[in-house]
């Protein structure tokens, strides 16, 4: 993770963490109960999932000695841009090779540049039952070699050290890819979280874009069935409705109207589309993930897309 300044850090958990049940956190429900890295697509999210299982595996048996490996420079716990952090299951910063100065303080209460609780969501895998508890956190970091604030991805993972001792071990990528499985999750959570809060509470904390289930800029939204946009962090001002349902893509694809279809046999979906791409207006396909969730008498449709780093069959 990059640097944590003392001076970023905000009081209370606010919101986010007062709306959403613990059970509902992204952080609680990626990679903990699966094979490791062989859940994801790309190399270099393999490669970090790898690095951090084997260093929670060091501390499990060496404990805090393990801190002295992972401060030797040019080493593959420490080169560049990657290091492995540690901090115990309270929030406190238990090791740091970039800013050792961060040693013994507290950052539960730290807040990336738009809200979110990103230490308080790590916490929440060391607060887990599981021994080998892990998961992902994604947020926006002001790094002090960066010219703007950059999205950031930390994979992070549970460690019981041989006295007993609970820490939380990590280490981050900048332009992490979105890997499918992320934004399965937290599309549904989100629907988790509309059946748990109901409407209200649970658009409310969905169009933050703050909130945890978003995953990087692949924000979640929510229609009704008849195309109504309800939820779009991106416009959370939007006072005019706006109707997606006739909405074609640039190949002429009505992209609602094939999820609609879809989701009366399924309660969720993927399918692709394809816009003018940001900034060059080149065609870009996009990957699309919709759940279908009921609230009373309503019905739901809860999405989030993003494009692939590359063609999904290239690895």
């Amino acid at each position: 993770m990059a640097t944590l300044s003392p001076t970023k850090r905000v009081n209370g958990l606010g919101a986010c963490l007062s709306l959403l049940p613990l059970m509902l956190f992204f952080t609680a429900t990626i990679a903990g109960n699966r094979d490791s890295a062989v859940t994801y697509l790309y190399a270099d999210n393999k490669q970090l999932v790898r690095l951090v299982e084997k260093a929670a595996s060091l501390i499990e048996s060496q404990g805090t000695d393990a801190f002295r490996a992972f401060a030797v420079k040019g080493s593959a716990w420490l080169e560049d841009e990657r290091y492995i952090f540690v901090y115990d299951d309270r929030g406190t910063v238990a090791f740091h090779p970039v800013e050792p100065e961060l040693v013994g303080q507290d950052l539960s209460n730290f807040r990336d540049i738009e809200g979110r609780p990103v230490i308080a969501r790590m916490m929440e895998i060391g607060r887990r039952p599981e021994r080998d508890a892990s998961g992902w956190v994604f947020y926006l970091w002001e790094g002090p070699w960066h010219t703007r604030p950059e999205w950031k991805g930390s994979y992070v993972r549970k460690a019981v050290s041989p006295d007993g001792r609970v820490f939380v071990v990590g280490s981050g990528l900048y332009d992490v890819k979105i890997e499918k499985v992320f934004v399965e999750d937290g599309v549904d959570q989100a629907a988790e979280l509309i059946r748990t809060l109901g409407r209200e509470a649970a658009f409310a904390e969905l169009g933050r874009v703050s909130c945890p289930l978003h995953v990087l800029d692949a924000y979640i939204r929510v229609t009704d069935d008849q195309g109504n946009m309800l939820v779009d962090p991106l416009f959370p001002s939007l006072d005019k409705k706006r109707n997606i349902s006739q909405v074609a893509d640039s190949t002429g694809k009505k992209v609602f109207q094939e999820i609609k279809a879809a989701l009366q046999q399924s309660d969720a979906v993927w399918t692709s589309f394809t816009v003018p791409k940001p900034g060059s207006g080149l065609p870009e396909k996009r990957l699309i993930y919709t759940r279908k969730v009921r609230d009373g008498n309503e019905t739901f449709f809860v999405g989030a897309s993003y494009a692939p780093a590359s063609p999904i069959w290239l690895k």
